[in-house]
């Protein structure tokens, strides 16, 4: 299991902990792809967000659906909070 930090809207890559495989499949990912993630427990569609920049750290992915409900809701409760993350198929 890895953690993340939440500060944002998004979830990105340099916000994940101890899931490097995690980071580097989102880095791979093309913009508007989806992966499914289980995060503190829920878990829900994510699809990745353009780059922002050209460092691996501004490459994210944001919840779509129920899953973007309860992210944010995560966000506004505990900003800058850790939640537990993993991709569904692990």
């Amino acid at each position: 299991m890895s953690f993340a930090e939440v500060r944002d809207y998004a979830l990105w890559v340099h916000d994940i902990y101890g899931n490097k495989p995690l980071q580097d499949r989102i880095i791979a990912m093309e913009p508007g792809e989806q992966i499914e993630l289980q995060v503190e427990g829920f878990r829900g569609r994510w699809e990745k967000l353009p780059v922002r920049g050209d460092t691996p750290g501004h490459h994210g992915v944001k919840a779509s659906g129920e899953a973007q409900r309860l992210w944010l809701a995560q966000r506004d409760a505990r900003w800058a909070g850790i939640v537990s993350v993993k991709a569904c198929d692990d």
